[in-house]
């Protein structure tokens, strides 16, 4: 035999139940309202993400252009400069070899002065004279030394540089 078993719960009343069932339908609607207003705010903020996203992205790559062709143009002018100042350097290289050369020759010119004047001081007696040409071979070495310290000296100065 079956038994009928009531819950001894509490009973609402049709009405009540319309009621609760108002008010569930009403909170439903709101939620989806309020969750369709976040989904349309999500989407613009969205959009306004990648616009601002690909601006910037457009602003970065053109001054990373600029910035390059900035760098190229230092470089050019850099490779100009390097340019130069390897000619000026072959320039005063080939200057210190000639100077070193008309260095050199003097000292050709020197010896010779110098042995003319050895030469004459080993003259004797009579023969040992201070005449124009004595004079003129010690003005030579004289000149030939002060020629020859001014350029030693504009070679050490090539040296320097």
């Amino acid at each position: 035999m079956a038994t009928l078993s009531l819950k001894s719960a509490q009973r609402y009343t049709v009405p009540d139940w319309f009621a609760n069932n108002n008010q569930i339908s009403s909170n439903s609607e709101r939620q989806r309202y309020m969750s369709h207003q976040i989904r349309q705010e999500g989407r613009s903020l969205r959009n306004e993400t990648n616009n601002q996203t690909k601006w910037d992205q457009e602003d970065n790559s053109t001054r990373l252009a600029e910035r390059m062709d900035e760098v190229d143009r230092w470089k050019e002018l850099l490779e100009i400069a390097l340019c130069d100042i390897n000619a000026e350097i072959d320039a005063l290289s080939k200057s210190k070899e000639e100077a070193e050369r008309a260095l050199e020759a003097k000292n050709l010119n020197l010896d010779v002065a110098i042995e003319s004047l050895t030469l004459r001081e080993g003259r004797k007696d009579i023969d040992l004279v201070t005449d124009q040409v004595h004079e003129q071979l010690l003005k030579e070495v004289e000149v030939i030394d002060g020629s020859k310290e001014a350029l030693q000296q504009k070679i050490s100065e090539a040296h320097e540089q």
